[in-house]
């Protein structure tokens, strides 16, 4: 059996007793002792179980299955229960034994006595009475203690009790003795005392050592005195260990035990159980053995296999899993037995009850008490054992028919708009505030007065703002909540102030605002409003500037417009430099974009010395005349059309090496995350190696191994500067991008006359919005998408041919050339519809 797997025990423990605890109890492994509380004559042992909720509780099972009587004691102390133990703690007696608990900022002590009730029935029943006998005020917050016969006492238990801080405070019983703070501390470990014959505290540190301080030297350094608030950060102030183990791994829990027949009398050694070892070693601090287990521990208990008083007596470990599972070990850590239990265990004891020898008390985290013994019970296995049934065809046909009259029915009544809602309107100005100056972009601001409505009858409460800007622009006012909204009367005002982030060029300028609140009636709901910020917002207006690098031309069907007229926003009306065919416009990262006024025709020429400047002053420029000469048609003028006649095929040029820019900082950013995971793995691997050595008790030479590690330290940080330096680029060509496909867009609709519901939909398409991913970049989304739309709505086939496209994210690609041609279709595909 030594041989089996933990996982593939094929035994389940045999259950002989079991409770849980009511009311959500929580708590760990020292919250349960075992053994005779009450002192018995007949010595049977009791269970004391505490709780994280302050109650401490003891049982006193007697025969097989739980009866009401069992539980002898529950009584509730004030104060969370860390610890229970159980003990010859009162100076008055040397048999006798006591109750300990630990609370966080206190040591308490009860005697436990059992006395006699009689039922109505005229039978006799008993309970314990809980009698403090001294407790203990601690200066600091407690998390563990251990007990033993400090300095060699005889006939009675003293108490170490280990702070949340590193403070070891040693009780001789009624009265405090001194207090001595532990080196390298950061948060506490296990704790445990060896009587013999070191007489020495153990403990494991946050930097994975195992340490032992001597009794006799804590208790001559300290002086007999308590631990001052200062000494812990006093190297001279602090106890010296007496030896150390470096473990390479925390440990779960700590016990001394006679786990070899070979020691001398009274010889015990440590034994240490960590995250996924078992450490044994010898009372000088040499490492004995390590156990490598392939399961998670979670508590470990142990105890004697023959009475201690006989010759040669040792004892053995058991440990308890996450799966369920107990392992008991023997000699030289030898797996002898596997069971299975019903319940997860965080703390093991072993002892007597109902004249039964060697059972075993588990108890979880949730308050599950279990007492069981070993056994050969295969696991218990769940078996379908239903009778099966005859379907019944007519039932199904009447509840097919219920469904579908509730569904007409929902469906006819479907609900209407709601009369009682929240109206969100926005008042822009077109202005910077101030009026026009030549301030630079950080002293800039425009103000959105923001004005909310109910239409409802009550007020509302509690109605959260939330506004959504483009990251070139700043709202003083990300989120807010306003607590009430009263119905009717004059709309609440919320001032909203915009700023310049950075002089970047604005990727859009709309600003989405959100309002969620409840109805009356508790119904969640959500208001929208979205603006537009002002276009002087993102620049100025500027004498004009000859760049005409990159161009385009808009033509309409009427007589050109004063650009003054157009862009008074911009220029001032007393501006005597104002011409009346040229605007430049000066973006805050220092690009120019130009508007040029044909004197015959109605066409308008953009120019700037930058691709990506052009979308937004074309945008604006479009929008403009729309608005400006279709409010100023009569009705026997013909319908105002605003269109680009140019050829296709030098923007796409231009549009395409824009894309390469962007898929080629994505393939060197990649390169880079390949190289870091490169360089990642080796500083792993050559870490690993120097721990084998470290660890090794007759370590090899290094062989430069140190200098190896070094070097692969150096690499990954130069990677990880020159992956900042490639998110830099890839983030500037993403804007890059961004833009100009939105460019790209506004051509489109204006060469082909999209309406709306039809430039939506390429829009959504062929999305100008730039989110690039590890696993799916926007060639790969945007490639995918125009195949869709290519079989959709600019195909023949419709959705029987999308039903067939592939789903979920793609491989990045290998070049653009397909994605190239996809645009290429879609252009096609447009001028001939």
């Amino acid at each position: 059996r030594s041989g089996r797997r933990p996982g593939m025990s094929i035994f389940k423990a045999r259950e002989w007793w079991s409770t849980k605890v009511d009311g959500g109890e929580e708590l760990d492994g020292a919250c349960m002792a075992v053994g005779n509380i009450d002192n018995e004559a007949d010595g049977s042992d009791k269970i004391v179980l505490g709780g994280f909720s302050g109650t401490v509780r003891i049982y006193k099972p007697t025969a097989r299955g739980f009866k009401p009587n069992n539980i002898k004691c529950e009584q509730h102390l004030g104060a969370p229960i860390l610890q229970v133990g159980i003990g010859v703690y009162s100076s008055s007696s040397a048999k006798d034994m006591q109750l300990a608990v630990l609370n966080p900022r206190r040591l308490l002590v009860f005697s436990v006595a059992a006395c006699s009730t009689q039922d109505a029935d005229g039978s006799t029943d008993t309970y314990y009475q809980l009698s403090i006998l001294y407790k203990h005020t601690l200066t600091r917050s407690a998390y563990n203690f251990t007990q033993g016969s400090f300095g060699n006492a005889q006939g009675r238990d003293y108490i170490a009790v280990q702070s949340l801080d590193g403070e070891l405070t040693i009780i001789e019983q009624e009265q405090i003795v001194f207090s001595k703070f532990l080196p390298n501390f950061l948060v506490p470990g296990p704790l445990c005392y060896i009587p013999y014959p070191t007489d020495s505290f153990v403990t494991v540190n946050s930097q994975f050592i195992c340490e032992a301080f001597r009794f006799s030297l804590l208790a001559s350094s300290s002086s007999g005195g308590l631990a001052q608030a200062d000494d812990k950060d006093k190297e001279a102030k602090r106890a010296k260990a007496d030896w150390a183990l470096n473990l390479g791994e925390s440990a779960t829990s700590i016990c001394v035990a006679r786990h070899s027949s070979e020691l001398k009398e009274k010889i015990s050694e440590v034994i240490v159980l960590g995250e996924r070892s078992i450490f044994w070693i010898k009372d000088n601090g040499q490492l004995r053995t390590t156990k490598r287990l392939d399961y998670s521990p979670l508590c470990m208990k142990a105890y004697h296999v023959k009475s201690p008083t006989q010759p040669g007596a040792c004892q053995y470990l058991m440990v308890g899993a996450t799966s369920g599972q107990i392992m008991i070990y023997g000699h030289d850590l030898q797996l002898v037995w596997g069971a299975c239990l019903d319940i997860t265990p965080v703390g093991l004891c072993v002892g007597t009850m109902g004249k039964v020898k060697g059972l075993v008390t588990s108890v979880s985290d949730v308050g599950e008490v279990c007492v069981s013994y070993m056994g050969t019970d295969p696991p218990a296995a769940v078996v379908n054992t239903a009778e099966k049934k005859q379907l019944n065809y007519e039932g199904m046909d009447e509840e097919h028919r219920q469904l579908l009259s509730v569904i007409r029915e929902s469906g006819a009544a479907r609900k209407g708009e709601p009369t009682d809602q929240l109206i969100l309107r926005a008042q822009v100005p077109n202005q910077l505030d101030g009026g026009h100056t030549d301030r630079g972009w950080e002293a800039i601001q425009v103000t959105v007065k923001l004005f909310v409505s109910y239409t409802g009858t009550d007020a509302l409460e509690d109605v959260i703002l939330m506004v959504s800007a483009p990251e070139q622009f700043q709202c003083s006012v990300n989120t807010t909540t306003l607590h009430s909204v009263t119905a009717g009367g004059t709309p609440r005002t919320v001032p909203l102030v915009f700023t310049v982030a950075n002089p970047a060029l604005p990727t859009d300028i709309r600003v989405t605002i959100s309002a969620s609140y409840q109805s009356r009636a508790g119904d969640p709901r959500v208001a929208f409003a979205d603006i537009s910020l002002p276009l002087c917002l993102c620049g100025k207006a500027v004498p004009p500037i000859k760049n005409g690098a990159y161009k385009m031309t808009v033509d309409t069907n009427r007589d050109p417009v004063s650009l003054p007229a157009l862009f008074e926003d911009l220029v001032p009306a007393e501006s005597s430099n104002a011409l009346p065919n040229v605007l430049s416009f000066l973006y805050h990262s220092g690009v120019d974009a130009t508007i040029i006024v044909s004197k015959n025709a109605g066409r308008y020429r953009v120019q700037s010395g930058s691709l990506e400047a052009l979308w937004l002053v074309t945008q604006q420029l479009s929008d403009r005349l729309s608005t400006h000469l279709s409010a100023a048609s009569s009705p026997s003028d013909e319908p105002f059309e605003i269109g680009y006649s140019e050829e296709l095929e030098e923007p796409m040029r231009f549009y395409g090496s824009v894309i390469d820019l962007h898929f080629e900082a994505r393939l060197a950013l990649k390169a880079i995350h390949e190289e870091l995971e490169k360089s990642a793995s080796q500083f792993r691997s050559i870490q690993k190696r120097l721990l084998v050595r470290f660890k090794d008790r007759n370590p090899a030479p290094l062989n430069e191994l140190d200098s190896l590690l070094n070097l692969s330290y150096t690499r990954i940080t130069e990677g990880a500067a020159r992956g900042e330096a490639a998110e830099a680029l890839l983030k500037t060509a993403s804007d890059k991008l961004q833009l100009t496909t939105r460019l790209i867009l506004l051509i489109l609709r204006l060469r082909f006359r999209l309406d709306t519901e039809t430039f939506e939909v390429l829009e959504r398409h062929w999305s100008p919005v730039v989110e690039d991913t590890p696993d799916q970049g926007w060639e790969e989304s945007t490639e995918l998408s125009l195949s869709v739309l290519l079989k959709t709505s600019l195909g023949k086939g419709g959705a029987k041919e999308a039903a067939a496209m592939p789903q979920g994210p793609t491989a990045m690609l290998k070049d653009t050339v397909k994605l190239k041609r996809l645009m290429a279709n879609v252009c096609e595909r447009l001028a001939a519809r």
